[in-house]
C-alpha cells in the first residue's frame, strides 16, 4: 500500500513538473521517486529471502539452459515461483541436459539455503536457494511459443555454424547471442586477460546489428507500426540471449530511443542512458548487483563522454582515430567496475580491443543472418553452400580467437601493468592538452 500510494503521489508531481517546470516541484518529484525507489528495493530484497525450503515434488520450469560446471550439469529451476540453482550428476543430469529454457519438467530433491557467497554471487539473477535434485521424470511439458521460437532460432544458429571446429563454434555463438556455455576453460581465461571479455557478452552493439538488418525494413513501416515491430523485435532477442543484464539495459534504450523519435523528441544518447538506467533499476532493483549490467552502462557512458574528444586528437586517418578512441573511451567506462571485481585489467587490453574488435562487430553483423541460412541450408542438398557462405565468418571467429591467445601470453600484471597504464593515460592527457592549446 505505501508503495502504490508514494506511485500516486509521484504520478501527481510529475505531471506538475511538466505543466509547470519549476525547481521546486523538480526537486520534489526526485525526493518521492527516491523515496518509492528505495522502498521498492528493500521490498525486493526481503522477497529474495523470502523461500520456502525442505521437500518438494512437482513441476519446475527450466530458467537457463544447462551448462556444465566441472562435473555437474548446472541449470537454474523455478519452484512454486522462487528460483533454485542445481549442480546435477548421474541420471538427472543426462535427462537435464536436454531440456530448453521455459519447458517444465517433474523433479523431486530438497530446497536449501545458499551459502553467503553463492547469495551475493547470484543476487542479480533472482536465485533463492540451492535444490539438491534427486530425480528427472522424461516427461516435459512445451514451453511456450515465445521460447520455443528463440530455441529454434538458437538451434538454427549453431547448425549453421556446425561446418566449424569445436571451439570456434562455441565462440561464434558467444559473438553472436552470448551463448559462451559451451566455451572450454583455456578460451574463458584467455579472453579475460586479454581483455576481450566483453566480446562474448551480449551488449548494445549486438543489439543495434540486428535493428541495422532490419532497418531496410523498418524504414517502410508507418511510425506507429514501426515502434510497435520495433519493440516486439527486441523484446525477442531480449528472449534469444537469455534475458542477460547487458542485452536488457541495450534493449530497453533502444526502445526508449526509438519512442523519442516516433513522437518527434529526439533525445541525447546521455539523457537516454540515464532514463535507461533509472527506468531498469527501479522495475528490477536486483539489477543493481550484475557486474555485468555496470559494465555495459560503463562502457556506454565511456562511449558518450570520451569517444568524441578523443577522436578529435587522436593522430592518424579518421577510421583509425575513432576506432582507438571508441575502444578507449569503452575501456575507461568499464573499468571502474572491472578494478572493483577483477582488479586491474591489462592494458594489452587497448591493443588487443583495437585489433579484435572490428573483425568481431563484422561477425556479429553478417554472421547471424548467415548462421541463420546456412542452418536452414544444411538439411537440404545445399548444404554445401551454406558451408561455403560461412567460411569467411569462420576467418573472422579465427581471428578474433588469436589476438585473444596471443594478448594472454603478452598479459602483464603487478607493477609493470600499472606504469602501461600510467602510460596510456599520460599519453590521453597530452592529447587533450595538446588540443586545447591548439584550439585556444
Amino acid at each position: 500500500m505505501p508503495t502504490i500510494i508514494l506511485a500516486l503521489v509521484l504520478s501527481v508531481m510529475l505531471i506538475a513538473m511538466a505543466i509547470r517546470r519549476t525547481r521546486i516541484s523538480l526537486s520534489i518529484a526526485l525526493l518521492f521517486f527516491s523515496l518509492l525507489g528505495l522502498l521498492h528495493g528493500t521490498a525486493a530484497i526481503n522477497e529474495l529471502r523470502s523461500v520456502k525450503l525442505g521437500n518438494y515434488a512437482g513441476v519446475a520450469r527450466v530458467i537457463s539452459d544447462p551448462q556444465r560446471s566441472g562435473a555437474a550439469t548446472q541449470i537454474v529451476l523455478e519452484i512454486a515461483r522462487d528460483r533454485f540453482i542445481v549442480y546435477a550428476y548421474g541420471p538427472p543430469a543426462w535427462r537435464l541436459n536436454n531440456v530448453s529454457v521455459g519447458e517444465r519438467i517433474l523433479v523431486t530433491g530438497w530446497r536449501s539455503k545458499l551459502s553467503p557467497e553463492h547469495e551475493q554471487r547470484l543476487i542479480s539473477k533472482h536465485i533463492k536457494g540451492k535444490f539438491e535434485i534427486k530425480s528427472v521424470e522424461e516427461r516435459r511439458f512445451t514451453a511456450a511459443p515465445l521460447f520455443r521460437s528463440a530455441q529454434r532460432v538458437r538451434k538454427l544458429i549453431d547448425r549453421g555454424a556446425s561446418s566449424f571446429s569445436y571451439d570456434e563454434r562455441s565462440l561464434f555463438t558467444g559473438l553472436v547471442i552470448g551463448d559462451d556455455s559451451e566455451q572450454p576453460e583455456e578460451m574463458v581465461m584467455a579472453f579475460r586477460k586479454s581483455g576481450l571479455a566483453h566480446l562474448v557478452a551480449v551488449s548494445g552493439q549486438n543489439v543495434a546489428f540486428v535493428l541495422a538488418g532490419l532497418s531496410p525494413l523498418l524504414r517502410r513501416l508507418p511510425r506507429t507500426a514501426r515502434l510497435i515491430v520495433t519493440c516486439g523485435v527486441l523484446i525477442w532477442f531480449v528472449v534469444i540471449t537469455r534475458v542477460e543484464p547487458s542485452v536488457v539495459r541495450a534493449a530497453v534504450m533502444a526502445g526508449v530511443a526509438t519512442l523519442s523519435i516516433s513522437i518527434g523528441r529526439p533525445t541525447r544518447t546521455l539523457r537516454l542512458l540515464a532514463i535507461t538506467v533509472i527506468g531498469t533499476i527501479f522495475f528490477d532493483p536486483l539489477l543493481a548487483w550484475s557486474v555485468g549490467y555496470f559494465m555495459s552502462v560503463g562502457a556506454t557512458a565511456g562511449l558518450c563522454l570520451l569517444s568524441g574528444p578523443l577522436a578529435r586528437v587522436v593522430p592518424g586517418p579518421r577510421w583509425l582515430a575513432n576506432l582507438i578512441a571508441a575502444t578507449v573511451s569503452a575501456q575507461a567506462g568499464v573499468t571502474p567496475a572491472v578494478i572493483f571485481v577483477f582488479g586491474l585489467p591489462a592494458a594489452i587490453g587497448i591493443i588487443a580491443n583495437v585489433l579484435a574488435v572490428p573483425v568481431a562487430a563484422l561477425v556479429m553483423l553478417v554472421g547471424l543472418p548467415l548462421s541463420l541460412l546456412a542452418g536452414a541450408l544444411s538439411q537440404t542438398v545445399c548444404s554445401a553452400i551454406g558451408t561455403v557462405m560461412m567460411w569467411p565468418v569462420f576467418v573472422g571467429v579465427r581471428w578474433v580467437w588469436w589476438v585473444a591467445a596471443i594478448g594472454e601470453r603478452l598479459n602483464t600484471t603487478g607493477f609493470i601493468n600499472l606504469c602501461l597504464w600510467i602510460a596510456v593515460l599520460a599519453m590521453i592527457l597530452s592529447l587533450l592538452h595538446r588540443s586545447a592549446r591548439v584550439e585556444g
